[in-house]
């Protein structure tokens, strides 16, 4: 038998989601620091959190698609 047991709480789901998203977090930071030119702190910080959201939930319908 294993040892290797499933049983993960909210922390572990939080680090999956930053670990599968960092690419969206990244193009998001860009792409809202490059969109915002007067508060590029602001735009650089709600890029990211929009382009993290985006992408896990890309991958997320990616995943659960029924056909395949």
């Amino acid at each position: 038998m294993s040892d290797i047991s499933l049983n993960w709480g909210p922390l572990d789901w939080a680090e999956i989601g930053l670990f599968v998203g960092a690419p969206g977090l990244v193009i998001g930071l860009l792409l809202g620091a490059i969109a915002w030119r007067r508060h590029r702190i602001w735009g650089a910080l709600l890029g990211a959190i929009g382009g993290l959201g985006l992408w896990d939930a890309g991958a997320l319908a990616w995943v659960s698609r029924p056909w395949g």
